[in-house]
C-alpha cells in the first residue's frame, strides 16, 4: 500500500518477473490451481509446465515447445484473480502480481523505479504496459475496490 506521503514506489518488474508461478482456475472443479514448471529453474513461457489443483488434486502437464516456439505458459487456463471493473479486467498472475499491482495503483504519487542500466527495460515493464484507465487516478478507488473483491474471494 501508499506509503503515509501518499506515494508508491515500486521496482520495475517484467511480466516474465511473475512466470515461475501462475494461478488458475481449476479445468476439472473450477477450485485453486498452481502452474508450475517442471524444472522450477526453468520458467520461461515456452518451458514444460504443470497444473495441479489444490482443491481436487488434478493434474494436467504441457510439454516444452520445440525449438523454444511461443505458448501460452497458462495452458489455455483463465487466470483466477481477475478484477472485474467498469473500465475492464485488470488481472494478476498470482498473490505476488496483486500484491506488486495493489501497491503501485494505491498511490496518489506512483513511481516506478526504472533500472539504472539505460538499456533495462522502458517500455516493457508491468507498469508500463497497464491500461490508462487502471492508472488514471478518477477509477483509483474502482480499481482498488475490485483487486480487494478478488482477494477476499478468489484467495
Amino acid at each position: 500500500m501508499a506509503g503515509s506521503d501518499g506515494r508508491s514506489v515500486v521496482p520495475a518488474r517484467l511480466p516474465d518477473d511473475f512466470l515461475g508461478r501462475l494461478v488458475v482456475d481449476c479445468p476439472a472443479c473450477g477450485g485453486y490451481a498452481v502452474i508450475l514448471p517442471c524444472d522450477l529453474s526453468d520458467v520461461r513461457a515456452f518451458a514444460a509446465r504443470r497444473m495441479v489443483c489444490r482443491d481436487c488434486g488434478a493434474m494436467r502437464e504441457k510439454p516444452q515447445t520445440p525449438n523454444g516456439a511461443s505458448i501460452d505458459p497458462f495452458m489455455g487456463l483463465a487466470p483466477r484473480f481477475r478484477a472485474a471493473t467498469r473500465h475492464g479486467d485488470l488481472v494478476a498472475w498470482n498473490e505476488e502480481h496483486l500484491d506488486y499491482l495493489e501497491t503501485y495503483l494505491s498511490g496518489r504519487v506512483r513511481v516506478e523505479q526504472l533500472p539504472v542500466d539505460p538499456a533495462g527495460p522502458r517500455n516493457q515493464t508491468i507498469v508500463s504496459r497497464l491500461p490508462a484507465w487502471a492508472k488514471s487516478a478518477k477509477n483509483r478507488d474502482d480499481v482498488l475496490r475490485a483487486v480487494a473483491r478478488v482477494r477476499k474471494e478468489r484467495g
